[in-house]
Formats: C-alpha cells, structure tokens, sequence
C-alpha cells in the first residue's frame, strides 16, 4: 500500500470519488427517463471537440465543453419540436459526432498520445489544480442535484403532470442536459471517453435493483458511483500498472 504516500494518489481520490458521487445520481435521473444513451452519444460529441481543438490548437477541453453541452441542448430541441424518437435522435448524434471527430483528426494530424489521452483518460495524472477544480464543480452539481432531486424526479417519471402542476419543465431538462455534458467533458480526462458513460449509468442502475425507494436510489447511485472509481484506483502491487478508467468501469459491471 506505498501508494497511499504519494499525494497524487489522494489528489485522484478526492477528484475521482466526486465525479463518482456527481455523476451516477446524474444517470440515475436519466435511466428513469429511458435516456440511459446520451452520456455515451455525448462522449463522441465530446470527442469532436477535442479534435477541433487540436486541430485550432485551442484549448481542447474547453472546446469540448462548448460543443458538448450544445449538442445536449440541440437534442433536446430536436427530440420536442420534430418528434422524432428520442433513441433516433441520440443514434444520430453519435454517428455524427464520432464521423467529424474523425475528420478533424485527420486534418490535425494527432493520432497520437495527446488524442489517445482523452479516449483512454487517467485520473492519476491529474495535477492539484485540475484535480481540486474538478471536484469542486462535481460537489457543486451534486448539491444541485441534492437540492432540485425531486422535481428531477416528478420531470423524469411523468412530464406533463409535472409542468401541469407549474414546474419549469424546460428549464429543468436543459439543466440535467448541461449537468450530463459537464460531467462527460471533465470525466474524460479521468476515466476516458471510451468509458464515461458506464460509470454515469451503471451505478444508478445497480441502485435502482436494491433500493426501496427514490430517496434511497439516489443515496446508492451515489456511494456506488464513489465507491467504483475508488476501486479503480486500487492496485494489488506496485509493479502492476493498471489503468483506473476501465478498473473503475469493471467493478460497476460486476456489481451490477
């Protein structure tokens, strides 16, 4: 256990377990409204973003972010004024996302370690800066998520009851929209866009086979969340070098 006298070990821990704890109440809400599939069409939105940002020789992640949380909301718009499936529309997203990610890295010309860091993602590199901002904003959105539970709930279990009874609807999903595309973005510096998305969903849905009750869901979602990307970070010896992304997504498919 020599690795727990090493700060960035516990810099990793702190920022980890809150994109946990954040980011499987914010799946949970999005299994109860059958959209399980954004968090993994968002990684490939996401995805484009840093090409570009390669390619611009911008700044990769805030490129990402712009992009990510616009295609959320462009979704959202989509699904409520055409009609269409909200499958389909998210199906449409990801093909698209992916197909320009490709482009712009063939224009970039980085296929290569800086683009394989996003796919892969490794918490352990983060430095103090990232990591104690990261898990201020995952803090953040779990108290929003704490304090606005459950309206979240009412929105994602019967909609029209819900603006029937005068809650901002609207304003509710694109909230839960932006939340999911922050997570997404600042989640794939640590676990990796491949894998993003199974640690959003799967706890919350290991959460809703156990508990008894929405409130407890939540809790659960939340412990399990945390509890998986500490896990992740776990290694039976010094001289076995495991990624923590997919270490971390393994143990939410085992328990689940």
């Amino acid at each position: 256990m020599d690795i727990l006298y090493y700060g960035f070990f516990w810099k990793a821990l702190l920022a980890g377990v809150a994109f946990g704890l954040s980011a499987a109440p914010t799946g949970l809400f999005l299994i109860i409204r059958r959209d399980s599939l954004l968090p993994h069409a968002l990684t490939h939105v996401a995805f484009t973003g840093v090409a570009l940002g390669l390619l611009l020789k911008g700044t990769p992640l805030l490129l990402a972010l712009i992009v990510t949380v616009l295609s959320a909301f462009l979704v959202m718009e989509i699904r409520e004024r055409s009609g269409v499936y909200e499958d389909t529309a998210v199906g449409i997203l990801a093909s698209l996302g992916l197909a320009l990610a490709i482009v712009l890295a063939s224009l970039a010309k980085s296929y290569d370690v800086r683009l394989l860091t996003y796919l892969f993602g490794n918490i352990l590199v983060l430095n103090e800066k990232e990591a104690l901002l990261s898990g201020a904003i995952f803090i953040l959105v779990l108290v929003v998520l704490f304090k606005l539970g459950e309206a979240l709930f009412f929105i994602s279990f019967d909609e029209e009851s819900a603006r029937t009874s005068g809650l901002p609807v609207k304003r509710l999903k694109l909230l839960l929209s932006a939340l999911t595309a922050v997570l997404v973005v600042l989640g794939m510096k640590m676990v990796g866009l491949l894998l993003v998305s199974a640690l959003m969903v799967i706890p919350g849905a290991s959460a809703l086979e156990v508990a008894r009750s929405l409130k407890q869901s939540f809790f659960l979602s939340a412990v399990f969340g945390g509890l998986s990307v500490a896990g992740g970070l776990w290694s039976p010896s010094p001289s076995i070098c495991l990624l923590p992304g997919p270490l971390s997504s393994s143990l939410g498919d085992f328990s689940f």
